[in-house]
């Protein structure tokens, strides 16, 4: 957030459009932090990536953990948006703290990156069971699944920022070698 001020206050020009972040609507709250900051926000539907993706001239995005093979472990929905921009030829720009304290480095390779570091919530945030009750009745026929994480595979990350610079997803592994023993 801290970076879009200061290109405000050195007078760029440029509107932040803010996909919603369903269920949970993130991107409610950041789109009205951005206007409380004075910044230009245009907030749209998940669903909406595709058809305004065209208007934008750089995705930035934060991780919920960098892999060791550049690949990505992203709030739910970032693989379509990654998907979406490489599509349009529009650069996924990745930001990452490097310390292990900002919990965003894993020395791990996804072997398996749907199950690996994610985490279902609960089906309420999708709906409310009073207005399914009545599916309920059938036994297990309506099963309601909330992931909260995507993959993003390396070939869709154009760069990584982090505190020590700009990095490709290929040098990861190095970065993160310095962080983590072997052991």
């Amino acid at each position: 957030m801290e970076f879009l001020c200061a290109a405000k206050e050195k007078k760029r020009s440029f509107r932040v459009f803010v996909a919603e972040g369903a269920p949970r609507y993130q991107g409610h709250a950041l789109a009205k932090e951005l206007v409380a900051r004075g910044l230009q926000a245009t907030l749209i539907t998940d669903s909406a990536v595709f058809a305004m993706i065209s208007r934008v001239n750089l995705v930035i995005v934060g991780a919920h953990a960098v892999m060791a093979n550049g690949g990505v472990i992203a709030p739910v929905g970032l693989n379509m948006v990654a998907l979406a921009a490489q599509r349009h030829a529009v650069p996924f720009v990745v930001l990452a703290g490097t310390h292990k304290s900002q919990a965003h480095l894993c020395p791990l390779y996804p072997h398996n990156p749907e199950v690996l570091l994610n985490e279902l919530k609960s089906p309420s945030e999708l709906l409310d069971f009073g207005e399914f009750s009545d599916c309920m009745d059938f036994g297990s026929l309506l099963h309601v699944v909330n992931p909260a994480f995507d993959y993003v595979p390396p070939k869709l990350v154009s760069l990584f920022i982090t505190d020590s610079g700009g990095h490709n997803p290929s040098y990861m592994y190095r970065l993160i070698a310095d962080y983590y023993s072997a052991d």
